[in-house]
């Protein structure tokens, strides 16, 4: 799948709504859904392979991390994605 950084274009954000599609589903609540990318997928904000996808559902939602990550941040639709990058 083609990836472009975040800049605001209607290409990006279509293919932002689409990511989902092509990750392994692994957690879904009415807060967040979790999806893990199982195929090395680069992600849309850094272009390096992510780990996993947390899409918020809800304006307000507060996360518990076990591990030390980095995060990439975008918004679409009015719900922000998060992709993590497992520190090695």
């Amino acid at each position: 799948m083609d990836s472009e950084p975040a800049d605001g274009n209607e290409a990006y954000e279509e293919s932002l709504s689409e990511l989902v599609n092509y990750l392994t589903p692994r957690r879904d609540n009415e807060m967040i859904s979790t999806y893990q990318n199982t195929t090395a997928i680069a992600c849309p904000v850094c272009e390096e392979p992510f780990d996993y996808l947390i899409r918020c559902k809800q304006e307000e939602t507060s996360l518990s991390l076990s591990e030390v990550m980095d995060l990439c941040v975008s918004v679409d639709d009015g719900q922000a994605y998060l992709f993590t990058h497992e520190e090695e």
